[in-house]
């Protein structure tokens, strides 16, 4: 029974039979066994070769960069194809002793090349080595979650390595190194039992693993090594149970692009998706030497962190990534707040007290996710927090299909946070092609292949002058008058559009999709993005219901526009209560009003609302975690991993 939910309850009944009622078509055979050679020790092996190559002659490093967050990650890769190559072994001097903004990634990546590469170094870098680290203030000290992560993980494997050195804060390493445990023990269990905030981050997921995965293959103490491989399992299922044809499927979070100044939530291939790609074949790109030296996203990634190691997550890990698997499923998810996690964080000597902005929430954001075999749908809710960073680079709501074209997902935003910042190659201000984060004005509900969307958006920004930040990049740049109009971008490789008195129909495929706007004017424009075209509604209170098919379920795309054209969408309350229902061609009654008193809707579904304050910590066929009690499947085999004691116990099981 999901957690927080009880016997007999309606919430409980109707998230229960949305779980247990799919996984219906099993995986084609052909298409298993094209899966079952990606998710191979082989292909694996096959694709980090390519890697390790390619990021061995990564363009742009400069061997006289004292900021090594780019070179140290080259450098591990020229080591890994020749232990004696001199630009590498010469740099690692020049790049180890950097102490400024992002020294975290530095000193994360040289703990690596310290515990793989030691034995290829010099005395004196060895000594250059250990003067740094054991003068570096920064191993417990405080910042985001990966910058957390990597300080603690470097502490703990320098602690470990030089036990009897007196390091800052005046202590021993191995004094320090039982500090940086304490954390990875707390960290687990709070992850465990109520996820974490950086959650399914398209730029930081990538890190997080990247560096757990320092501890897994070079922690000494046995007790290190098992809690980061319980925490590395549980963010690589995560991110495998909510990714589909190499998109993280929303909502996530800390979407914000790299390299680019003005923020963006649509990159082809961010650095995680590379992950899904490196362990399970996942995304759209050629899986060749030249594809992947002709591509730059990953070069400023953790992709080469992964590639340089021996690690390989578990089977069912790769199946589930993979979609080697019965399908459909549904996913139903609750994220913590930083509240909770910073509680997990803290230590007497860099970081004494936790986040107490707001009281600590574990139902921060709510999402639900729907993964067909061609197709998937997520969206959610988030409790108001204008001031909280991450939610101005959050995705809310996309539809992913498989496609071999480079955008293969379509998503809704209203234009928001960074208006008032200026393109990248140009003084305009961004207007109406600010396409990041998610906006306080954007609340929907969702059941399997239906949502229905809301905008209420008034003329006035009732939060004018807030979500500053100490953050340039994060803080908000917005005019008091908001624009009102809500914005679906559409790749332009579509292979076909239909717009009718009815509505929008796209066809990928053999997918289909479906939007009914409702609210407003609906029309047609070029956005500012390359590779988009722009569904723009345009009003004060707008929205849309959106459904997606396949040829499977629809026959043909003509039939599901006929089916989905005479789907009953309520409006008739719209203007009076901000209420809209619409009643899905499965006959799924949505029904959802604005709620102006939270970010959160107030929803229902088959007439059960939907209590997000109740909402399960994960639930789905494949993956579910409650009460610090993680279990994963493959529909063949499984494992368990309970961390409700000081440490995680693997239990490994078949499915009959």
């Amino acid at each position: 029974m999901p957690d927080g939910l009880s016997k007999d309850d309606a919430l409980e009944s109707l998230i229960s039979n949305l779980v247990e009622t799919g996984c219906i078509r099993p995986i084609d055979q052909i298409e298993d066994a094209q899966l079952a050679k990606k998710v191979s020790d082989k292909a694996i092996a096959r694709r980090k070769k390519m890697t390790v190559l390619a990021g061995a002659q990564s363009v742009g490093f400069d061997p006289t960069s004292r900021n090594p967050k780019q070179g140290f990650r080259v450098v591990a890769c020229r080591l890994q194809e020749d232990p004696n190559d001199v630009s590498a072994l010469n740099y690692i001097p020049v790049g180890l002793g950097f102490r400024d903004k992002g020294d975290t990634f530095g000193k994360s990546a040289l703990s690596r090349i310290f515990c793989q590469f030691g034995d290829l170094l010099s005395e004196e870098t060895h000594q250059k080595i250990f003067e740094e680290v054991t003068t570096y203030e920064g191993f417990l000290t405080g910042g985001t979650e990966n910058h957390i992560a990597m300080r603690r993980t470097a502490g703990f494997l320098f602690g470990e390595r030089f036990p009897d050195a007196t390091f800052y804060h005046g202590l021993t390493g191995r004094e320090l190194a039982e500090k940086c445990l304490q954390y990875m023990i707390k960290y687990g269990q709070t992850l465990f039992r109520n996820s974490m905030v950086e959650y399914l981050s398209p730029v930081y997921h990538a890190v997080h693993t990247g560096t757990w995965l320092n501890i897994v293959e070079f922690a000494k103490d046995p007790r290190a090594r098992l809690c980061a491989r319980a925490i590395l399992d549980w963010m690589l299922a995560d991110l495998a149970v909510n990714s589909h044809h190499g998109i993280i499927i929303p909502p996530s979070t800390r979407a914000k692009g790299l390299v680019k100044e003005e923020p963006m939530i649509s990159q082809g291939r961010p650095n995680t998706q590379w992950t899904g790609w490196l362990y399970w074949g996942a995304g759209t790109m050629p899986d060749t030497q030249e594809a992947l030296e002709n591509s730059d996203d990953w070069k400023t990634g953790f992709l080469t962190c992964h590639a340089v190691s021996d690690y390989i997550p578990e089977p069912v890990i790769r199946n589930l990534g993979a979609k080697r698997l019965a399908m459909p499923y549904a996913l139903v998810q609750a994220r913590a707040s930083r509240e909770v996690i910073s509680q997990s964080q803290t230590n007497a000597y860099g970081l004494p007290k936790p986040v107490d902005r707001n009281p600590p929430n574990s139902r921060y954001n709510v999402r639900s996710v729907y993964v067909n075999r061609d197709y998937a749908i997520g969206a959610g809710a988030r409790v108001e927090d204008i001031d909280e960073p991450t939610v101005r680079h959050a995705h809310s709501f996309a539809v992913i299909w498989r496609d071999t074209a480079p955008h293969n997902w379509l998503f809704f935003v209203h234009p928001y946070w960074y208006t008032n910042r200026k393109h990248t190659n140009s003084d305009a201000l961004l207007g109406s092609d600010d396409w990041s984060g998610t906006s306080p004005f954007f609340q929907m509900v969702h059941w399997e292949n239906s949502a229905i969307l809301l905008f209420d958006l008034p003329k006035d920004d009732p939060y004018a002058g807030q979500a500053e930040g100490n953050n340039p990049k994060w803080t908000s740049s917005r005019p008091s008058k908001l624009i009102q109009r809500a914005h679906a971008y559409i790749p332009d490789t579509m292979d076909e559009v239909v717009t009718n008195e009815h509505g929008v129909f796209l066809r990928a495929g053999n997918v289909y999709i479906g939007i009914r706007p409702l609210g407003g004017r609906a029309f047609w424009e070029d956005g500012g993005h390359e590779g988009y075209r722009r569904l723009v509604i345009e009003g004060d209170l707008v929205g849309a219901a959106v459904e997606v098919g396949d040829q499977a379920e629809f026959k043909s795309f003509s039939q599901f526009q006929e089916r989905v054209s005479k789907a009953d969408l309520d409006t008739s309350q719209l203007q009076k209560e901000k209420r809209v229902r619409y009643c899905s061609t499965r006959n799924h009654d949505l029904d959802i009003r604005f709620n102006s008193e939270d970010w959160r809707p107030i929803a229902s579904v088959n007439g059960v609302k939907l209590d997000f304050d109740r909402w399960p910590t994960c639930e789905s066929p494949y993956l579910t975690c409650r009460d610090g009690v993680m279990d994963i499947n493959d529909g063949t085999s499984g494992f368990k991993v309970n961390w409700q004691d000081d440490l995680p116990e693997y239990t490994y099981y078949e499915i009959q």
